[in-house]
């Protein structure tokens, strides 16, 4: 290949016949990148589908599609509700679509090509739930690619979001920058609360069972039974999560919160999709609480189903109506005199605040939230609100003030082993002492906290501390340790879809590729940080459009500071 000729990086997909727009957006998102990356980058990709046989011999041939497979670099199998066309000429596969995902796997199993990249659509809990044969066997296949580990694998929601997948994983081909199926981390711990919760509920029906069996009530013994039935269904699908079988546990939950009518694990349910990242399937077990309970009602289920639902809009970047849900809620909270859910709701007010860039309503919120919960004597909850007036003191350079009230929060965590709170408190410790330039303390207090938030699953965590361990690495001008970081940090992030720290990585990505004197990257990078800030309402969208007004403008100095 001579020097200015591209190189050429075939990409091949496979599909059942329910995707067919997301075909056409996987040719559209090829012909965007050979007109603007592929002419940066000295590459041009080439798109291969059965489509290509069909135009070149009039029919679909399974024999000229694996020669394709065969001679790919890169091939992406995209799946949703259908396992695909029956095969009776593939042997011991069932589908058309399987021979080539296996086809393309026994190659790279041999020659370590072609890569290959994974995409499931989302698919409802309640179809879940109800799998017929076609579904069945992509849960079942799901399932199996989280048991072996080779192969990495993505959920997307949309076509546009399938859109942007392809965009990053061709884009991070082409630049030799993919992660490794080994560095996956799928544990997912649910909040102990909520498990024991479930527990306390368990005792009790069988404590109920029992006085039904004495009173000869056959049909209420029946009806406790299921429910036991689905207690000890939910407390296995909680621990098959925390050993990182994810899809098993999915599976079960899916199950349980279509059949359930108890609001208990409808809330265990609720966490399991946040904590995946599965946003809509949370929404709608939302409304089925919500449903239950009586969304108009002013108890404390609808008020749990309205401090979930506000969470929800908060992470998707619906500030207005994650306050405008929290602003309902505290109305109940207040209404049933119930002081710790006033206490909560003005901590989570305070955060959307604090995103919106309104420091002293957050302040405000945060101290009536510390103040209720001191005369209630919720330590640990009062640990919190230290915590998050820490932030707030931060991010108005008052350093001396932040680090006292981070110290306050972390007394009262380690005098009661919480290790999340003492996690998260290292962390923003690690992100102070990087501010005051103390980058061996902020390494090493940063390291501390991913070591905790690992052990944890608490990916949330892990992500900011990735992150902040590569705003040091960033000043140290270790930019290769510190663009691995970054890059780790936004794949978590991007899981559970929170715009604001996505925003926050494309920024800090763009900084690096600043450094480094790669201007379209950064440009890149700023421009998807500027849409998701302006989506969400953050003022960072003006800070982020002026760093890339000067780029453009031929400043290519290196003063900003990353942002965490």
């Amino acid at each position: 290949m001579s020097a200015t000729e591209k190189r050429k990086i075939r990409a091949f997909i496979a599909s059942p016949n329910d995707l067919a727009e997301e075909r056409r957006v996987f040719r559209n998102a090829i012909d965007v990148l050979n007109i603007g990356f592929g002419d940066g980058a000295n590459v041009e990709f080439v798109a291969l589908g059965w489509e290509d046989t069909l135009a070149s011999t009039g029919r679909r041939s399974q024999g000229v599609i694996n020669q394709d497979i065969d001679s790919c670099d890169v091939f992406i199998l995209a799946m949703h509700r259908r396992w695909g066309q029956d095969a009776p000429d593939a042997g011991i596969y069932t589908s058309y679509t399987e021979e080539e995902f296996h086809r393309a796997l026994e190659r790279w199993k041999k020659t370590g090509a072609p890569e290959i990249f994974v995409f499931f659509k989302r698919v409802d809990a309640a179809s879940e739930a109800d799998a017929g044969p076609q579904l069945s066997k992509v849960i079942k296949f799901r399932q199996h690619l989280e048991e072996t580990r080779q192969i990495l694998y993505r959920y997307f929601d949309s076509p546009e979001s399938f859109f942007d997948e392809v965009d990053t994983h061709l884009r991070a081909y082409a630049k030799g920058d993919l992660p490794k199926a080994e560095d996956r981390d799928d544990t997912v711990v649910l909040p102990i609360a909520a498990l024991q919760e479930v527990e306390r509920v368990k005792k009790l029906v069988l404590q109920k069972t029992e006085e039904a069996k004495q009173a000869k009530d056959a049909a209420e013994v029946a009806r406790l039974k299921t429910e036991e039935a689905q207690l000890e269904m939910a407390e296995v699908a909680a621990q098959l999560a925390m050993e990182g079988k994810v899809e098993f546990a999915r599976e079960k939950f899916t199950k349980l919160v279509t059949e359930t009518t108890d609001i208990k694990i409808l809330s265990l349910g609720s966490q399991f999709f946040y904590r995946t990242g599965d946003l809509d399937n949370m929404l709608i077990v939302l409304e089925k609480w919500l449903s239950l309970s009586g969304s108009e009602n002013q108890n404390e289920e609808t008020l749990g189903a309205l401090i979930h639902l506000g969470l929800l809009y908060q992470i998707r970047g619906e500030l207005e109506r994650a306050e405008e849900i929290y602003e309902k809620s505290l109305a109940i909270s207040e209404e049933l005199d119930d002081n710790e859910g006033m206490a909560n709701v003005y901590g989570n007010l305070g955060i959307v605040y604090e995103i919106k860039g309104d420091l002293d309503r957050a302040e405000n919120a945060y101290q009536k939230s510390l103040r209720i919960h001191e005369a209630l004597g919720c330590n640990e909850s009062i640990a919190n609100q230290y915590g998050n007036l820490g932030n707030v003191y931060l991010n108005r350079g008052k350093l001396e003030r932040a680090e006292e009230m981070y110290q306050k929060s972390m007394n009262i965590y380690s005098a009661f082993g919480n290790k999340e709170g003492i996690a998260m408190v290292c962390d923003s410790l690690g992100n102070l002492y990087r501010i005051r330039g103390e980058l061996k303390r902020a390494k090493d207090m940063s390291t501390k906290a991913l070591v905790m938030n690992k052990s944890l699953g608490r990916k949330v965590g892990i992500a900011n501390s990735y992150g902040n361990i590569a705003n040091v690495y960033l000043l140290q001008g270790e930019l290769e340790t510190a663009e691995a970081m970054y890059k780790k940090s936004l794949a978590i992030d991007e899981v559970i879809g929170n715009k604001e720290f996505i925003s926050r990585n494309y920024s800090n990505l763009a900084n690096l590729y600043k450094i480094r004197g790669e201007h379209d990257r950064a440009v890149e990078m700023y421009e998807k940080s500027i849409v998701l800030y302006r989506a969400i309402g953050s003022p960072k969208e003006k800070h982020v459009k002026e760093l890339l007004e000067k780029l453009q403008g031929g400043d290519t100095s290196s003063e900003n500071e990353p942002k965490k």
